[in-house]
């Protein structure tokens, strides 16, 4: 088929100058856009973007038919319309040469040229578009998806509807979704009433006023606001916003992005808490170190003390009006040295050691310490049945549970006149208190149980009162970590709690225990016997090392009193030197724990250098299980706790000695 030539456009108001008609005869064949002329549906010419597109040379096109060039689905379509010869724009895909299919959009035309009705067809590639609307779509997904993530949700305000307008992630925040609420718009009074709480009103109500009276055209805000989901929880929002206005400088729109910062700002309040926590055991830490510093000059002073009271009543005639005074001096200082060993207990850090031990004198020497910390109004009711057996524990973490436990009972008494009732017995747990109390054993046969008569627990929140951080007491007044902490103390001595609680009558813990293994009935402590202090010495020598000016006199004085010839030392070095010069000349070394520039222990390891199995005896305030261990593993065999008495110290040097009073 023989090509037509192009001829002019139709005439217009003037005529077209041949040139004119060059132009358009140009336009057709470099045109951008594909573009091809055919009668009767058949290609009488095509332009280069036609070749390019398509993969033909102009000579493959032109006779070709039009619809052939159409994907097969759509051809039917095509021909219809073309049998019509009327105007049309249509998608279509279309088939390239090597098969390959591609989107475009076709406007054709009847035009008559010549004297024929011929149509003019021209197509515009889609598939840039069409990739440029699937990054955008791909786009639109993932900013949806890190809005989602980032739990953000965008929203708009138009002021003079008083209407807002929410996206998907905005109404997700809020706990609803569009099919929820019919849609993506909601009144702003609506919307207040609901999702923001009544105090939050004002403040909210005055950010977008503000934001309305701006007069910079770039103005943004940011604030924070609690919130009111859909199912009644409450929440934090972050809000950042801004406004649009119109030519005349109105503010007509405020827009922004919402995000909930609920999780961070409960992170940030944790965090805060941890931190405070963290202080607290750092100045409990110090005070420890103090009190213990403190404890160890105290039980120094309190040896001498007792000790030469002691020896002054022996001293004193059996009539001597002095001695009743004498011995109530004594007393007190037993007093108060069994208050430092609670008190040293009760402020121990580190690992806790845990050993067969009654609870009873355990538990009486922390309600001692509970007693001066309650107010007046509370009375404190004990109950310790006697010959329980023996329960494998750590006497301070014992300590820490009751005080924890009588000051939560004190603050849920401390607006009344109440009961703390203390009972430590034997109990056997029934199969039903193990099925309705997992936690329970059946060799929980020790029972401790802390009842108060406050305002009791609600129900609802007995499930949670273990939890960290977890108070119903006001803001700065308990951490929530007590009762944790008696959970934690329980587990780690294989324990289990169970709580009973009335609101309104009151709460009681019952901490169930094992018995020790091989310890079924309390061992009584050894008494000293008397007679002890008698004189076996035998003028041997026994070294006394002791950095204390006051232990070393009252020591010395009580050796010479068992018949021992003392030899004393002020320092570790002083020692070594005096028992380098004649290791034999010494029975017995007793030394010091706590010294300067030396510990009593690594004393001990150089004279067991010098001569091996010297009999030595460690003295010390507080000796725990692993100081011991240790010491026992160096060869130390007897230890004196300070501050001792004549007899123990008698009972101690026997026993180093091998020898019977």
């Amino acid at each position: 088929m023989t090509p037509p030539s192009i001829p002019s456009p139709p005439t217009g108001p003037g005529p077209i100058c041949p040139a004119g008609a060059e132009l358009y005869r140009q336009v057709f064949a470099e045109g951008f856009d594909c573009m091809a002329i055919s009668e009767n549906g058949v290609i009488v010419d095509a332009n280069e973007a036609t070749q390019r597109a398509f993969g033909y040379a102009r000579e493959e096109l032109i006779g070709a038919r039009l619809v052939d060039l159409v994907a097969p689905e759509s051809r039917p379509a095509v021909a219809a319309v073309l049998a019509t010869n009327r105007e049309a724009l249509y998608e279509l895909p279309f088939i390239r040469k090597d098969g390959t299919r591609f989107d475009a959009e076709a406007l054709g035309r009847a035009i008559l040229l010549e004297g024929k009705m011929l149509r003019l067809t021209a197509l515009h590639d889609l598939t840039e578009r069409r990739r440029n609307e699937a990054s955008l779509h791909d786009n639109q997904v993932k900013l949806g998806l890190a809005m989602k993530m980032a739990r953000l949700g965008h929203w708009e305000l138009d002021l003079a509807a008083q209407h807002f307008t929410f996206d998907d992630n905005f109404l997700r925040l809020l706990g609803t979704s569009v099919e929820q609420e019919g849609g993506r718009s909601m009144a702003a009074a609506d919307y207040a009433s609901r999702f923001i709480p009544p105090e939050e009103m004002a403040v909210v109500g005055q950010e977008i006023a503000a934001a309305v009276a701006a007069t910079d055209p770039n103005y943004q805000r940011q604030l924070e606001h609690a919130f009111i989901r859909t199912d009644g929880s409450t929440g934090i929002m972050l809000v950042n916003l801004a406004i649009v206005k119109d030519a005349t400088g109105r503010t007509i729109r405020t827009y922004g992005i919402n995000q909930d910062i609920t999780d961070r700002r409960q992170a940030e309040q944790q965090q805060a808490r941890l931190e405070e926590q963290l202080q607290h055991a750092q100045k409990m830490d110090a005070l420890g170190t103090l009190a213990g510093g403190i404890a160890h000059d105290f039980n120094n002073i309190l040896t001498g003390l007792l000790g030469h009271l002691q020896l002054a009543l022996m001293d004193l005639p059996a009539a001597h009006p002095a001695r009743n005074g004498l011995k109530e001096a004594a007393k007190a200082g037993w007093r108060a040295r069994d208050l430092v060993a609670r008190i040293l207990a009760f402020g121990r850090r580190g690992p806790h050691d845990r050993q067969p031990l009654a609870l009873g004198p355990v538990v009486q020497e922390a309600l001692q310490l509970l007693r001066a910390s309650l107010p007046a109004t509370i009375d404190i009711v004990t109950t310790v049945v006697p010959g329980l057996p023996a329960v494998l524990c750590d006497s301070a973490q014992i300590h820490q549970v009751l005080l924890n436990l009588g000051t939560n009972a004190a603050h849920a008494m401390r607006d009344q006149a109440g009961v703390l009732e203390v009972t430590l017995e034997r109990v056997a747990p029934s199969p039903a208190l193990c099925q309705q109390h997992p936690q329970v054993q059946p060799t929980h046969v020790i029972q401790l149980s802390v009842r108060d008569t406050g305002i009791g627990i609600d129900e609802a929140l007995l499930p949670r009162i273990f939890e960290p951080f977890f108070t119903t007491k006001p803001t700065g007044e308990g951490t929530g970590l007590g009762l944790t902490m008696v959970y934690s103390i329980m587990q780690n001595h294989q324990g289990a709690i169970v709580v009973e609680s009335t609101p309104g009558v009151g709460s009681v813990f019952h901490l169930y225990f094992p018995a020790a293994a091989g310890a079924e009935q309390t061992v009584a402590a050894p008494v000293a016997a008397p007679g002890e202090h008698r004189p076996f010495g035998g003028d041997r020598r026994v070294l006394l090392v002791d950095d204390d000016e006051a232990v070393r006199s009252v020591g010395e004085r009580m050796l010479r009193r068992l018949g021992f010839a003392p030899v004393v030392a002020a320092t570790p070095a002083a020692a070594l030197e005096i028992f380098g010069q004649s290791p034999t000349a010494f029975c017995a070394v007793v030394s010091d724990l706590t010294m300067p520039g030396m510990t009593g222990l690594d004393l001990a390891r150089r004279i067991f250098a010098l001569r091996p199995g010297t009999p030595l005896l460690l003295s010390s305030g507080h000796l725990d299980h692993r100081t011991r261990a240790e010491a026992r593993g160096s060869g130390v065999g007897q230890f004196i706790h300070k501050p001792f008495d004549l007899a123990e110290l008698a009972t101690q040097l026997r026993a180093a000695l091998n020898e019977t009073g």
